[in-house]
């Protein structure tokens, strides 16, 4: 966890894994995580860099200890380093679409649309295309009428000549009175349908309307993702209490032999597959072992140890997401991890993989 305590340590130990922030981005880091502490009064922790066209988004968090297990409440900020609360937006809408544009760069604009619905231009374009039929439609009743009013006046010419006919003419105006009656009603079913097919169809627009997508909203759903699907921590350093509660334990380090071990590294998420009477009904052992362990991603192989020349350090990198890096100090209480990439995983990697 690299907190302002201990930032420069961390930092410096992380370069030596090629995960670098420059000496402009260390003071702007510094200034922004102590402001920030400041103002929320709450112990502050950097998460890492999304990388952007234009402008980077820098990430941190702080733990929320409100439910059973601690949640992370992100904050972001671009080059002036003053951070803003990361909120949450349509993870649904978001992860389909990502399934159609998986390789979508970040602009580095939060405001900005990442996916606009474009139905609103096509309900615009059919109105247009309605009032120009309504329109023709007009012109051509108007055509017919003076075509009526001209027969009319040739009828009545020859009216002495059809007297003899007028009641049967009376008749047939009769039954024409029914039919027109008839007529009506039909004519008031459909504007009643008409209208409720105009109320669906503003509802839907307005749900559709709704549905535009900014890129803070689709930040906020990938720095959600990573932390979900990459950020780990030592197996002991987490343990749940008598109380029930989800506490960090005083983590003394890893020898060498336990630090190779997949098995030594769980996700920092709540588990999977933990039920309250599991809690319960389980030892002391699994209330310190509780967590997922990486052993069990899948693909299979994504995650790679790595000891350096001194046999003192090691360092974690997960293939799925090749930005972040975890790193431990051998037989010390100190690890940390950091992810600075563009935000998009490895899709290509249960092909590379043996």
């Amino acid at each position: 966890m690299i907190n302002l305590k201990n930032l420069d340590f961390h930092l410096e130990n992380l370069c030596e894994s090629n995960r670098c922030f420059n000496d402009e981005e260390k003071l702007g880091l510094l200034y922004g995580m102590i402001n920030l502490e400041d103002k929320i009064k709450k112990e502050i922790y950097l998460w890492g860099k999304i990388e952007g066209v234009q402008n980077d988004y820098y990430i941190t968090y702080y733990f929320n200890y409100d439910d059973f297990f601690p949640n992370k409440k992100f904050f972001y900020c671009n080059n002036d380093y003053e951070f803003h609360e990361i909120k949450k937006g349509n993870d649904t809408l978001i992860k389909n679409i990502e399934k159609k544009t998986p390789f979508t760069l970040f602009n580095g604009t939060p405001n900005s649309f990442y996916w606009r619905n474009d139905k609103k231009k096509m309900r615009k374009e059919k109105n247009n295309e309605d009032s120009e039929n309504e329109e023709s439609a007009n012109e051509d009743s108007e055509n017919e009428s003076n075509e009526s009013n001209d027969n009319e006046n040739d009828d009545n010419e020859n009216n002495d000549s059809e007297n003899n006919d007028n009641e049967n003419d009376d008749n047939e105006n009769d039954d024409n009175e029914n039919e027109g009656s008839e007529n009506d009603n039909n004519k008031n079913e459909k504007n009643i349908k008409d209208k409720n097919e105009m109320v669906e169809k503003n509802e839907n627009n307005k749900k559709d309307d709704n549905q535009n997508v900014i890129e803070l909203e689709r930040l906020s759903y990938i720095v959600r993702k990573i932390d979900e699907e990459a950020f780990i921590i030592p197996y002991n350093s987490v343990k749940i209490t008598n109380n029930l509660e989800v506490k960090f334990s005083n983590f003394s380090g890893l020898n060498i032999l336990d630090a190779l071990k997949l098995t030594s590294w769980v996700h920092f998420r709540y588990p999977k597959n933990l039920t309250y009477d599991k809690i319960k009904n389980y030892d002391t052992f699994f209330l310190n072992n509780f967590l997922d362990s990486i052993e069990s991603d899948n693909p299979t192989n994504m995650w790679n140890i790595k000891i350096n020349e001194e046999l003192s350090k090691i360092s974690i990198i997960n293939h799925l997401y090749p930005g972040y890096i975890f790193y431990h100090i051998l037989n010390t209480p100190f690890y940390a991890s950091l992810y600075i990439g563009n935000g998009i995983s490895n899709y290509d990697l249960p092909f590379l993989l043996p």
